[in-house]
């Protein structure tokens, strides 16, 4: 690959980033749909679709106008010019895609989980270090207006001091979600902790801030065993604040329109963060004494319209040549309590010191 630079000067104008998507599956297609279908402010358009899968890449093709190539080295050799990678790609694939993107000076983003072991993790932080490239991850919780509400309003002192931390991810996967099987089963790259456990990690380090260790449990009904789809974990964690919280992360409950997978518990007020998929239904609902119902402090949301921020603020990040608001060693963090709490599970529950995993 040939070096791009930070902002690019073509026929598109200073202001506009070239982007390829790299992995065209069930979110590579939410992404290029929701996001690239009409791109932000004219800041960055996507010029290739890139799937070894050839009817995922001609399908994202087609929607937006590009071409779509089986792999990355052809994109190059058919010349196209780009300065950036929307790398959607299965989790054990991240790591190589990334460094190598990285190492050729263009910018990358990553979907969640940044990487399936501590030791990629390790070396994808190292290559966003060495690069002058922006390297952000697509993590969505700290960019809905929720979870900044919720964030903020401790900070205030609203909650009064906080007690405790409780959040649940509980539904039925299902869908285009389970049409190539690796998120199910129980391997290094697959598995509800690794898939959805990242997510809530970063959602509880965002409200309680650095988790110190983990401890985890299996909860399995009898006619579940075997099943890779259905999958449920329950996590008790320490901060480093000397706060605790308690995770509870399922693959085979009953989905609702929304849900409040995130709970503080202060001394004055309990603070709900609500989160919807189908519908704008999404807010953090402020609870005390004096208002029994709730308060709402943040405006009505939808989950997905959060892809839309991930791209905005990686896009603003390299223009403005500044710090994207997920980087890769904040995901790495989040990985991090993800695979003690793995480490928890393979040595009967106890806790499992983070910095353990991250030394090793």
């Amino acid at each position: 690959m040939n070096t791009a630079s930070a902002v690019p000067s073509d026929q598109a104008g200073p202001a506009t980033v070239r982007i390829v998507l790299v992995g065209c599956g069930a979110i590579g297609w939410e992404v290029a749909s929701r996001v690239y279908a009409q791109p932000t402010g004219g800041r960055y358009r996507l010029v290739a679709a890139v799937d070894p899968h050839a009817d995922r890449a001609g399908a994202v093709g087609d929607l937006l106008g590009v071409p779509a190539f089986a792999s990355l080295a052809e994109v190059l050799a058919a010349g196209v010019a780009f300065d950036a990678v929307d790398q959607r790609l299965p989790h054990h694939l991240h790591a190589d895609a990334a460094v190598e993107v990285l190492a050729a000076g263009r910018h990358v983003l990553v979907e969640k989980p940044l990487a399936t072991s501590a030791a990629d993790a390790v070396r994808m932080v190292a290559a966003s270090q060495d690069s002058g490239a922006v390297a952000a991850v697509a993590e969505n919780y700290p960019h809905l207006s929720a979870v900044r509400a919720a964030r903020h309003a401790i900070a205030a002192g609203r909650a009064g001091t906080v007690r405790a931390l409780r959040t649940t991810r509980a539904y039925t996967l299902g869908g285009a979600w389970l049409r190539d099987g690796w998120r199910t089963g129980a391997g290094p790259s697959s598995g509800i902790m690794l898939d959805q456990g990242t997510h809530h990690t970063s959602l509880l380090r965002r409200l309680g801030g650095r988790i110190s260790a983990v401890a985890a449990q299996h909860s399995t009904a009898p006619e579940d065993a075997g099943d890779g789809a259905v999958e449920t974990v329950l996590l008790t964690v320490r901060f480093a604040s000397g706060l605790v919280g308690h995770c509870v992360y399922s693959w085979g409950a009953a989905a609702l329109a929304d849900e409040a997978e995130a709970t503080v518990f202060g001394s004055k007020a309990r603070i709900d963060v609500r989160v919807s998929y189908e519908a704008d239904l999404g807010h953090a609902r402020l609870f005390d004494p004096g208002t029994p119902q709730g308060t709402a402090i943040s405006a009505p949301e939808n989950y997905y319209d959060s892809h839309r921020l991930m791209v905005d603020d990686w896009v603003a990040a390299i223009t403005e040549r500044r710090r994207p608001l997920v980087t890769f060693a904040d995901a790495a963090a989040d990985l991090a309590v993800v695979l003690a709490a793995a480490a928890s599970l393979r040595h009967g529950g106890g806790f499992v010191d983070v910095a353990e995993i991250v030394g090793g």
